[in-house]
């Protein structure tokens, strides 16, 4: 297990970080979808999805929102 931020602390934090390109990905998709300049998404954007993983360009920070409503999202600094 890894600490990381949990519920409104990371929505808070994924809605903070510099999103200037990002990747976003699906559990059981094998695209991943880059995103140009999308600075304005912000983590109630993905409430509907579910096991979505979204990560910067140089990984240096990931945001996870889960399928089961009871946990997460997730939001992890390298």
């Amino acid at each position: 297990m890894q600490a990381c931020l949990t519920n409104e602390k990371a929505r808070d934090a994924f809605n903070a970080s510099n999103k200037s390109e990002l990747y976003v990905m699906y559990q059981d998709s094998p695209n991943v979808l880059l995103y140009k300049n999308p600075n304005s998404l912000v983590a109630e954007d993905f409430d509907t999805e579910q096991d979505i993983y979204i990560f910067d360009r140089n990984y240096t920070w990931t945001y996870v929102h889960t399928h089961e409503s009871m946990c997460g999202p997730y939001y992890k600094v390298k």
